[in-house]
């Protein structure tokens, strides 16, 4: 189904090709994300989708970022209301997690990894959001110690595993079950980390 066509330039122009381009993913498979297929998607010209994505790389890097941007928004709402308490970097992104799963898209996901074996430098942009991370949880964990740290980067790396999982849709949990193992994270970040 085409959507509406927007002006070129305008403020949604973006986000609705990237849009196309999720449907796409999610239609037809990540292989068939390409700007031809995208502008039929977004009901613009391809020129309309040159414009906002030069190359079918720009366009990924584009999925990705604002897959990376909804993360970070999530995150940060989690974080709020966390203010002040301890391991509050790891405790925001479980907690932002929980909505994840409910709402995680593996479309989009499955196109930038699809892209990414061609091209592993398109996941740059998602290394860099990792090391960012890690270094707040190590300025989270500077009085705990190594052993502190340690024990929050593998809570993390349990968290991950389940949203890999998803992603990758090998995941044999229920939703209420995820939801169920990413509260036990929960738990024990504060059982084990106080």
């Amino acid at each position: 189904m085409r959507r509406p066509k927007p002006a070129p330039g305008s403020p949604n122009t973006r986000d609705q090709i990237l849009d196309a381009a999720q449907q796409v993913a999610a239609n037809r498979g990540a292989g068939h994300v390409t700007l031809d297929a995208v502008a039929r998607e977004s009901g613009l010209s391809k020129g309309g989708v040159l414009y906002h994505f030069p190359n079918k790389d720009a366009l990924i890097n584009g999925m990705l970022e604002r897959l990376i941007e909804q993360n970070a928004a999530a995150r940060a709402q989690a974080d709020a209301a966390l203010d002040g308490q301890p391991h509050r970097t790891l405790r925001s992104i479980l907690t932002a997690r929980q909505t994840e799963h409910r709402a995680l898209n593996p479309d989009v996901a499955m196109a930038v990894l699809a892209a990414a074996a061609e091209k592993p430098q398109l996941l740059d942009p998602m290394r860099e959001h990792i090391r960012q991370i890690h270094a707040l949880l190590s300025a989270d964990n500077a009085a705990g110690g190594q052993s502190s740290l340690d024990l929050t980067l593998l809570l993390l790396a349990a968290a991950d595993g389940l949203l890999f999982q998803d992603l990758l849709a090998l995941s044999p949990l229920t939703p209420d079950h995820k939801e169920r193992l990413n509260r036990r994270l929960l738990e024990l970040t504060e059982e084990l980390l106080s």
